[in-house]
């Protein structure tokens, strides 16, 4: 009955099917604009207000679980989604503190998260660098492709650690020849990434 409201055909278009990031009460209240900022993708902007990045049209954030908000200094996002026959789950972790400066304990930081003990690939860009690090977990009946990131303003404390997870089934052989498309969504979400 709500769904022919003047703020719904807003929105939505008179016959578009509203994508799950607008349809969220909650995940709409970090949106920039109702409107894709290109395609398959909104602008989210953290409530600090000291970043935006790109947010997949089909997610949604956690009221509860993984979210968490300190002033304008930190604040963690969760979000989930299927894509590409994959379950998805994402955080991103923003810090504007001194130790946020400390590259190497937040890869180290980073490093522990997600059990990885790599080597880290770093990106320069004009305003910020990205330490960019992938691995693949088997599981018993499924498969996980984790991207993960330290990504640092070049000027000032800010940063964000960013994680990226998508679970196959591993007799869904579709999903799991999906690997290259999960590892070009998160890096597109982690070099979208503007601090404010």
């Amino acid at each position: 009955m709500s769904e022919n409201t003047p703020e719904n055909k807003a929105v939505q278009g008179e016959a578009a099917p509203k994508a799950a990031a607008v349809e969220d009460t909650f995940t709409r209240g970090y949106l920039t604009s109702a409107k894709e900022k290109e395609k398959g993708f909104y602008e989210f902007k953290s409530k600090t207000d000291g970043y935006s990045m790109l947010f997949p049209a089909e997610a949604v954030l956690s009221n509860e679980f993984g979210n968490e908000r300190k002033g304008n200094d930190m604040e963690a996002v969760m979000f989930t989604a299927t894509l590409e026959k994959a379950d998805m789950n994402t955080q991103s972790i923003y810090e504007n503190l001194p130790i946020t400066s400390d590259i190497a304990a937040n890869l180290d930081l980073l490093s522990t998260s997600v059990s990885y003990d790599g080597r880290f690939e770093e990106v320069n860009k004009e305003d910020r660098s990205i330490y960019y690090g992938k691995k693949t977990t088997d599981l018993d009946d499924a498969v996980a492709y984790s991207y993960f990131s330290f990504i640092k303003a070049k000027d000032g404390n800010q940063g964000v650690r960013f994680m990226y997870s998508a679970t196959c089934k591993k007799a869904d052989r579709s999903c799991v020849s999906n690997s290259e498309k999960h590892e070009q969504i998160a890096k597109k979400i982690m070099e979208s990434v503007t601090f404010e």
